[in-house]
């Protein structure tokens, strides 16, 4: 066994701390997967019990979700009752595969998409705002990918409420209040000079 499969596994367990519970626990099974020697493996569970792995558990916790929230402010806000189960339960099943954590935005999104779409979230304005982040996600993107400084980007999105009710709340990252009227309708956002600005068009008809 190498250096950088005991160094991959502390790594990993780091960014795990459900399985640092169960090592604690007395579960070691989960070691099973690397390719450990006895005095290895007794080491990581000496190290899992130490007090500086709850603070690196806590410290890998907070940069994994801070690159979801600088993303996804408003949909986490919303979902605030609920985001710790859900994000132990993503990543349990998916390990960062750098460093810098890059990607974790991308599987966020593709778990709320998955569970909103399959109607496993019943949280009040959570689609649209989703729905409003992505787009905005995706124009920040895209703007990153231009050749130049300077650019405006913009995109046609659907509310079911009024985008001057729920936005400026979630802003300040604030849940809006509950049973707010329905208020359909189509909005453009655009993206300018790092700023998005949404403008509720006319209804047609």
């Amino acid at each position: 066994m190498s250096l950088a499969t005991f160094q991959r596994a502390m790594v990993e367990l780091t960014l795990a701390p459900r399985k640092v519970h169960a090592l604690r626990g007395g579960d070691a099974g989960m070691l099973a997967e690397y390719d450990l020697t006895g005095r290895e493996r007794d080491r990581i569970l000496d190290l899992v019990r130490q007090p500086g792995m709850a603070v690196n558990c806590t410290l890998s916790r907070g940069n994994r979700l801070e690159a979801i929230t600088d993303v996804f402010p408003m949909t986490c806000t919303l979902l605030a009752p609920v985001l710790r189960g859900l994000v132990d339960e993503l990543w349990e099943k998916c390990q960062p595969t750098n460093y810098q954590l890059a990607g974790e935005e991308a599987e966020f999104a593709a778990t709320i998409g998955r569970m909103t779409a399959a109607r496993e979230l019943a949280i009040e304005y959570l689609e649209e705002i989703f729905a409003y982040e992505m787009v905005c996600w995706e124009l920040s993107r895209r703007m990153r990918d231009q050749t130049g400084a300077e650019g405006q980007l913009e995109a046609m999105i659907e509310f079911q409420h009024s985008p001057d009710d729920l936005l400026p709340p979630l802003s300040r990252l604030e849940a809006p209040p509950a049973g707010l009227p329905p208020r359909p309708c189509r909005a453009r956002v655009e993206l300018r000079a790092g700023r998005f600005e949404v403008e509720v068009l006319p209804a047609v008809g």
